[in-house]
């Protein structure tokens, strides 16, 4: 068995997903689209719903978190194939996906920030509904923190706490996190495959393929696309 994931972020309303994305989306077999935040640029419910909208056409599951630079009332939206996953968990083929949607402070003002105690607080509770031990797989809009994902141009590391400290508690099979736009990369944190694909508003994005192997073990690898 074998899932394939198209990784998407920080699409700022300016996805490049209408001709060339759907071709490599059926040419790639994908299974999931997720969707790790900002999908706008200081967008209100409605200015997210329209992009949600355009990429429920893709006509494939998707699962989103709204980043910082969306609404906080943004994270509920639903529509046939777009279902929302900030501080939720749902299954899919055997895997459970959590979602954490907004960021830890940062020095702009944007409008969806929580405190690291506030994060930890929602990955808590979405864990709480885990409906069984399926495999564990992390939506985050912000990066965890010390990480090849969360470095701005000056090299500071400016990820989340207790998004770095759930990866280390809970060995998820992988993190598709965003945020930081120079910081696009794929590394390891201890077992835990950590994507950030870089911004979709640039064309950016990651294919994520993960399997099964003879004794059952979840095995995570990806690879960069552009649209």
């Amino acid at each position: 068995m074998v899932l394939k994931i198209l990784g998407l972020t920080d699409l700022h309303s300016r996805g490049r997903l209408e001709i060339g994305g759907l071709k490599r989306i059926e040419k790639e077999k994908i299974d999931l689209i997720a969707v790790s935040g900002d999908l706008t640029t200081f967008g209100n419910p409605k200015k997210v719903k329209k992009v949600l909208e355009e990429l429920d056409k893709l006509n494939k599951p998707i699962f989103y978190v709204p980043g910082n630079m969306d609404s906080g009332d943004s994270d509920n939206i639903e529509f046939s194939n777009v279902k929302p996953l900030h501080a939720r968990i749902r299954n899919f083929q055997g895997f459970n996906f959590i979602g954490l949607g907004a960021s830890n402070p940062t020095p702009f003002n944007t409008p969806n920030e929580l405190p690291e105690e506030m994060l930890s607080l929602l990955l808590e509770k979405a864990l709480e509904e885990r409906p069984n031990d399926d495999p564990l797989i992390l939506i985050s809009h912000t990066p965890p923190l010390d990480s090849e994902a969360d470095k701005i141009r000056d090299g500071t590391h400016v990820g989340s706490f207790c998004v770095r400290d759930f990866i280390e508690r809970e060995k998820p099979i992988m993190v598709l996190c965003g945020h930081i736009h120079e910081s696009k990369s794929i590394s390891m944190i201890s077992e835990t495959l950590c994507i950030n694909p870089g911004a979709g508003a640039h064309g950016n994005a990651a294919i994520i393929e993960i399997l099964l192997d003879e004794q059952g073990k979840a095995i995570a690898k990806a690879e960069f696309v552009n649209f």
